[in-house]
């Protein structure tokens, strides 16, 4: 028989079979993999050029107008490196981040889309692994 203090025992919470135990937010996996990006500037010093476009986000209505007048298209990648690989084999990359369940919109499909076919290695990354593998692809 237990202790008549003792607690019951700690349920796990219920959850989807389909819901992964910890997915990070998009924000959390661009921030862990500019850091790799960043780690690796040694041995791959083409990294360098990668750059974040600042598109998307809430912004004040005017901010927004102002940036739009400026040129910010919907749908441009999250990272650019606008800069061939080592090999020749690719152009530039673009890639775009999405957490685990993020669909991409048809203006990130579309950019995406018409890179690839201008001679860019595009990815839609989930994950940190994912970023590693397509860092390593384009810079072989």
């Amino acid at each position: 028989m237990p202790h008549p203090t003792a607690h019951p025992p700690v349920q796990a919470p219920r959850r989807s079979s389909r819901q992964p135990v910890w997915a990070p937010s998009e924000e959390a996996l661009h921030r862990a993999c500019l850091q790799w990006a960043n780690l690796h500037l040694g041995r791959y010093p083409l990294l360098h050029w990668l750059i974040h476009v600042p598109n998307g986000g809430k912004r004040p209505k005017g901010e927004a107008g102002k940036l739009r007048a400026m040129g910010t298209k919907p749908g441009v990648p999250d990272l650019l490196l606008p800069f061939p690989s080592p090999s020749g084999a690719w152009k530039g990359l673009a890639i775009e981040f999405k957490s685990a369940t993020g669909k991409l919109t048809p203006q990130q499909k579309a950019w995406l889309d018409q890179m690839a076919a201008a001679g860019w290695k595009t990815a839609v990354i989930r994950s940190l692994d994912e970023f590693i593998d397509t860092m390593h692809e384009f810079l072989r």
